[in-house]
């Protein structure tokens, strides 16, 4: 698969495939804290309070997510569910 995808513009069978291909060409790291995407994340991100009610009902159902520009809707690579919420949070990615 040819990466980045435009998320936005991506059927769930194709955010899926690029999730996996990005899982691959990481090394199963994830791009935000460096720690492997099958166990939890870094000890700095797990301090962090996240506050579920401003992300949508069943995101922390899946332990990894495809993270996005969400300006420009393009991939960036895969990272654990609470990587993506502290990106979203506190840094507005």
């Amino acid at each position: 698969m040819k990466l980045p995808i435009n998320y936005d513009k991506s059927h769930w069978t194709t955010r899926r495939e690029a999730r996996l291909q990005y899982i691959s060409d990481q090394n199963n790291i994830c791009i935000h804290c460096g720690s492997s995407l099958d166990r939890d994340p870094s000890e700095e991100v797990n301090k962090m309070k996240i506050n579920k009610n401003l992300f949508p009902k069943g995101m922390f159902d899946y332990p990894i997510h495809l993270h996005h520009d969400r300006t420009t809707g393009m991939s960036i690579g895969a990272v654990h569910a609470k990587c993506n919420a502290v990106l979203w949070q506190y840094h507005g990615e």
